[in-house]
Order: C-alpha cells, then sequence, then structure tokens
C-alpha cells in the first residue's frame, strides 16, 4: 500500500486562522475546460430520489443497511448511524442499473459527522470488479474519492487525514490495492468541504475543496462506474471498535453523513 502525504504543522494561530476559512468553505474546483454538467442530484424535496439512487437493504459487517436510515430535507440527503434494540443501522446507495459513467470530473458536497468504529464515503465502483484477474482497465476499480473515520484501528483520532483509494482484482486472494491521504490543519469531521475527482483515460486526480491532494496513472478503470453514498460499521476494523453502549436511536444519534449535492461533468 501505498500513500502520499502533504501536511505541515500549522502555529496555532495559523491553524486558527485555517480552522475559521475550512469550516466556511463552499469551495468548487471547476471543471476542466470543455466539460459539461450531464448528472446532478441536489437532493432537493422531501424524499430521496428512488429514479436515481437505490437504498440498499442488508446486513454488511457490524450493520444492517436500511433506507430508514436515509433522509431528504431541506438542508439536503443524510445518512445516519443509529442503534436500536440491539442492532446497528446504516445507510448505503448506489446509482447501480439508473447511473453510470465512464471518464469526467464528479463532485460532492459533504459534512462527515462519523463515528467510531465506522467511517462513510463517496465512491465509484465497477459492476464487474475483478472479473479479469491482472486487468483493472477492462474490469474495472473501486475508486474512493474520499473515505473518512474519526478513529483508527487502535481508537486514535484520524478525523483530520483524507483517505483516497484504489481497490481491484477483487477483494480475496488477488486483491490489489494503492492509496493516498491528505492529512487536513484542522479536523475534517463536522464541516462542509467539498471532494472531486477528475477521471481519465490517463490518470485520476483527487481534489479537497478545489485543490489537488492526490493523483496516479495506475489502475485506471476504462469501463463505467456507479456511484455510491455510504456509511459502515465494522468491530475493530479500520475505523477502531465500535461503540459498547450503541450510537443512539435514529432521532438521538450525532453520527450521520450530510451531503449537499452530487454533479457530475464530462465532455461533449
Amino acid at each position: 500500500m501505498k500513500h502520499h502525504l502533504s501536511a505541515r504543522i500549522a502555529t496555532p494561530v495559523l491553524t486558527a486562522l485555517l480552522h475559521g476559512l475550512f469550516y466556511c468553505s463552499t469551495a468548487q474546483a471547476a471543471p476542466p475546460d470543455g466539460y459539461q454538467l450531464v448528472w446532478q442530484d441536489l437532493f432537493q424535496g422531501e424524499q430521496l430520489d428512488l429514479k436515481r439512487w437505490t437504498p440498499a437493504s442488508y446486513l454488511r459487517d457490524a450493520a444492517q443497511l436500511t433506507a430508514d436510515a436515509v433522509s431528504v430535507d431541506a438542508q439536503g440527503l443524510h445518512i445516519r448511524t443509529y442503534s436500536e434494540q440491539g442492532q446497528h443501522y446504516s445507510g448505503f446507495l448506489s446509482t447501480a442499473g439508473k447511473y453510470s459513467f465512464r471518464y469526467g470530473y464528479t463532485e460532492s458536497r459533504i459534512r462527515f459527522q462519523d463515528a467510531p468504529g465506522g467511517h462513510c464515503a463517496f465512491w465509484l465502483q465497477s459492476p464487474t470488479l475483478g472479473k479479469w484477474t491482472g486487468d483493472p482497465q477492462r474490469s474495472g476499480v473501486e475508486i474512493d474519492i474520499i473515505e473518512h473515520r474519526l478513529t483508527d484501528m487502535k481508537g486514535k483520532d484520524v478525523s483530520q487525514l483524507a483517505s483516497f483509494n484504489l481497490h481491484w482484482d477483487g477483494y480475496r486472494e488477488q486483491h490489489q490495492h494503492l492509496g493516498g491521504k491528505w492529512l487536513s490543519p484542522v479536523s475534517l469531521d463536522g464541516s462542509w468541504h467539498t471532494y472531486g475527482l477528475l477521471w481519465t483515460p490517463q490518470e485520476y486526480v483527487f481534489y479537497v475543496d478545489g485543490t489537488e491532494r492526490w493523483r496516479t496513472t495506475q489502475a485506471i478503470s476504462q469501463v463505467a462506474q456507479e456511484i455510491r453514498l455510504t456509511c459502515e460499521l465494522k468491530d475493530r476494523g479500520w475505523a477502531g471498535p465500535l461503540l459498547p453502549q450503541g450510537y443512539g436511536t435514529r432521532e438521538q444519534s450525532p453520527y450521520r453523513m450530510d451531503v449537499e449535492w452530487v454533479k457530475v461533468w464530462q465532455q461533449p
């Protein structure tokens, strides 16, 4: 696994200044010249657009995925993590069978409010991942535009960390992975940020608030891929141990991913 880290230890004064700038951020990186908006969901209204998204309904690691964890209101989309009667719940949205794209620039404005033991993400997935081993171009690649955790495997605070990951050749013995990361001067948890990906036949370029944070020319998918917005729980996994007391009821839990919009631009 490879990482790219771009960060500096800021002075207290600079940290305070950056904290204010990040929390007020509404930055959006302009798509490349000649690109046109081809798809978007602004999450307006009072319910999820089921012509665009499908909510998952199955047990995934420590959480029962359910449409009940997903809601839309005047503030946008919300995917909640909560516990009721000894069971943990969360939400997992996909555009599979409804929308996919190959190459382009995509962005989402997101506020993570992550839970210990869980992580949320904005990503692209191939319907044929791992079908042709050793050929990610043909099989496709899991492209994690942003993955965020509150804590790491040991329970340490990593809320300042933005993770960008690629997975291909399936998820078993042949699994391949490449990743990058960026350490924000302040926590990414609890504040709005724009996360973007430029995907071309030659490279992937990952952005946070309009600034490039990682790029690679490896494992470039050449197939159309679906969009996913997800929150997951796994005990003592990538995001550490679950909360022993649970996450609060659906109405009371503070843990969720808020999404203002998702957009895709492509060349004509």
